[in-house]
């Protein structure tokens, strides 16, 4: 077999070197970072788990098959299908109609939603789920916001729920993310859970290289003539803030969305909640996310106690809370990356050379997704193993 060289210790290059692995292919996979995992990264602190963003694995992913077929997911435990509508210090629970019947009911009791809002979001909800995820991808193009708005939500539910919700998914407040990006993440939504692992984000990648071959695998690494392309392509940012409280704050395993316009705060997840992994015995882990910036342009950092007290103001209660640190991500969306399900055929051509192959796993291949990460990994391999046969 030709020589292979993966270039890029993220999901798409641990997935690439995974199943390379299984069918006992000889490669090589490096990483300039000292860490595997790329942006799914997560601190370890005093018994804290703390993600470099808040983030979940979205089990209704379909390439996330072959991490189920190793086992990799199998202690992951799923927020609630819903979330807390904090409002002038009070919170009601919008949940999933139809998962958490009748308790999603009780949203009907919210200001600013309408019983034709959840009539729409159950004919949302079932529209999405009769397509494919490719075909999602392949609909009307427009705005998220275009798209909610034709699609009949009123606009107070849009400003309660959909914008708070989706800029935690988006990092960005307006809304302009393809529609298409938006019907695959609701697709997944209604479709599966938001799931934790044990120990943080980072808890998969690290499973992951613990099946690889040691020989193979160089951190650090200095990077080749395979990276070419030396420019800084824009990306979104997202910053997190971590407390160590003692309760769950009453959320339990929901997230809580800001649904007023004003403050900095996004959302509220208290994830030791969901997995006990999160925190030490009897403390819980309270993750605080902020509005985006863009890495071009960040907000200044707010500081602890700052934050502290526009938590309270949220949750319209006093809390104890000990500041754990704040996570500052300035690189954690491209805003460039082609809104695709997957690429048709991914071109390897400028990186083959008479004796091996070369695989540049930096993303941006197809839409900025777990799933798109996993799918270019999975796209190279079958590249590799029709090389015999077919030029790459």
């Amino acid at each position: 077999m030709p020589k292979i060289q993966i270039f890029g210790g993220g999901i798409a290059g641990l997935t690439a070197a995974l199943l390379l692995e299984k069918q006992q292919q000889d490669y090589q996979l490096f990483e300039r970072q000292s860490h595997w995992g790329g942006k799914l990264q997560t601190t370890l602190r005093d018994g804290f788990a703390l993600d470099h963003g808040f983030q979940v694995i979205q089990s209704a992913y379909p390439a996330l098959s072959v991490f189920h077929r190793q086992g990799y997911l199998d202690d992951s435990r799923a927020f609630g299908a819903g979330a807390w509508l904090l409002v002038n210090g009070k919170k009601t629970l919008l949940a999933d109609p139809l998962r958490e019947f009748p308790r999603g009911l009780a949203a009907l009791g919210h200001p600013s939603i309408k019983l034709t809002d959840m009539w729409q979001v159950i004919q949302l909800r079932n529209a999405l789920l009769n397509q494919t995820p490719q075909s999602l991808f392949s609909m009307e193009k427009t705005t998220t916001m275009d798209y909610l708005q034709q699609r009949g939500f009123s606009s107070a539910f849009i400003e309660a729920f959909f914008r708070p919700f989706f800029t935690g998914i988006f990092l960005e407040e307006t809304l302009d993310t393809p529609s298409a990006m938006f019907r695959f993440v609701f697709w997944a939504l209604a479709k599966g859970k938001a799931c934790l692992l044990p120990g943080g984000i980072q808890t998969l990648p690290n499973r992951i290289v613990a099946d690889l071959n040691p020989t193979r695998l160089h951190l650090s690494a200095q990077q080749t003539a395979v990276d070419t392309n030396n420019t800084v392509s824009p990306h979104r940012s997202t910053q997190v803030h971590y407390f160590s409280v003692d309760t769950d704050l009453g959320l339990g395993k929901f997230i809580a969305l800001n649904a007023e316009k004003h403050g900095e705060i996004n959302l509220l997840a208290v994830p030791s909640a969901v997995q006990v992994g999160y925190a030490p015995k009897n403390k819980h882990l309270l993750c605080v996310s902020m509005k985006p910036g863009s890495s071009n342009s960040l907000k200044p950092a707010m500081d602890s106690k700052a934050v502290h007290h526009a938590v309270e103001q949220l949750l319209g209660v006093n809390i104890d809370a000990q500041w754990i640190d704040s996570i500052q991500v300035n690189e954690a969306l491209p805003t460039d990356a082609p809104y695709v399900y997957q690429t048709e055929k991914l071109d390897f051509s400028q990186n083959e050379t008479v004796d091996g192959v070369s695989f540049n796993a930096f993303g941006g291949l197809a839409n900025p997704s777990l799933n798109a990460a996993i799918l270019s990994g999975e796209q190279f391999v079958a590249a590799v193993n029709s090389r015999q046969t077919t030029p790459i």
